[in-house]
């Protein structure tokens, strides 16, 4: 129990003292190399059927290294979470990688979100704007989960007595009519796995067009946005105008009210020496209220 009860306080002062920022912050480039890797040791011997069998055996034991340390990876990662719970559903495509190592092409399809962390960090490199960044993103996506799809059918089906997926230009065919849900039905697959990477194609090609269509929504509303932002400013700036005329037409007309006072009051100053004097006076600076 002391033993226990001293471990839960070490976990407790080093998720406190930011244990889990630290790790990831060290770790995170490295991840990323290792998803390139990782990548590349799934495909490879799928779509290179002229492999030796040393050269296979070197793959296998790659991947198998690759996933150990993934699963060490996230175990750490989870063990110095914060909030467990909330650290395990906004990393399921990490937890997708360590529990499921039979299927590749799932493998693929959830490494895809750490390589997009590279686009990310090259597109605030380039700082490139929200829209395009968001672009850049989800055509990367969308081609990565169809090159998965393809390669796992592929491997699936291109041994099965009855299937009709035997090259991978099929399974790209295949691949981009099952992502789109057109489904014209000249492929399909027969194995377990085949249709398993159909359902993940057929879900991930419904939300990437969500995205798409969120995406090109997003642009109009900020290009009407921006037009009615401009068509407010030039409005604003009519209102100050008519205000300023309008401040400048009720100065105008104090000034000629009080023209006219100052008018009427030097006629009746002029009268009233004409009537005394019998000749008019010559009009003065002060008459006129100079």
């Amino acid at each position: 129990m002391r033993w226990w009860g001293a471990r839960d306080g070490w976990l407790t002062r080093a998720r406190r003292d930011g244990a889990y920022q630290r790790f990831v912050d060290r770790t995170d480039d490295v991840m990323l190399g290792l998803s390139v890797v990782f990548v590349v040791v799934l495909v490879w011997p799928v779509l290179d059927q002229g492999l030796s069998a040393s050269a296979r055996e070197w793959f296998h034991w790659a991947d198998v290294t690759i996933w150990v340390i993934f699963v060490v990876e996230y175990t750490t990662r989870f063990v110095l979470a914060p909030e467990r719970a909330r650290f395990v559903r906004d990393h399921l495509p990490d937890l997708v990688v360590v529990l499921i190592p039979p299927l590749r092409g799932l493998r693929i399809v959830a490494v895809l979100p750490r390589l997009l962390g590279l686009v990310s960090m090259v597109g605030r490199l380039s700082r490139q704007s929200l829209a395009v960044r968001t672009g850049t993103y989800t055509a990367i996506l969308a081609i990565g989960v169809l090159f998965a799809g393809a390669v796992t059918v592929y491997g699936a089906e291109r041994d099965h007595p009855d299937a009709n997926i035997r090259t991978f230009p099929d399974a790209v065919w295949w691949a981009m009519t099952t992502m789109t849900t057109v489904g014209y039905g000249d492929r399909f697959p027969v194995t377990a796995q085949g249709r398993a990477m159909a359902a993940v194609l057929m879900l991930a090609g419904i939300a990437i067009l969500g995205i798409v269509t969120a995406s090109i929504a997003a642009w109009f509303i900020g290009q009407f946005t921006a037009v009615a932002s401009a068509v407010e400013e030039e409005v604003d700036r009519d209102v100050e105008i008519l205000s300023a005329v309008r401040e400048l037409s009720q100065r105008l007309e104090r000034l000629e009210s009080r023209l006219d006072d100052v008018v009427g009051r030097v006629d009746d100053t002029r009268h009233a020496e004409k009537g005394r004097t019998g000749t008019e006076p010559a009009l003065t600076r002060d008459d006129l209220g100079i």
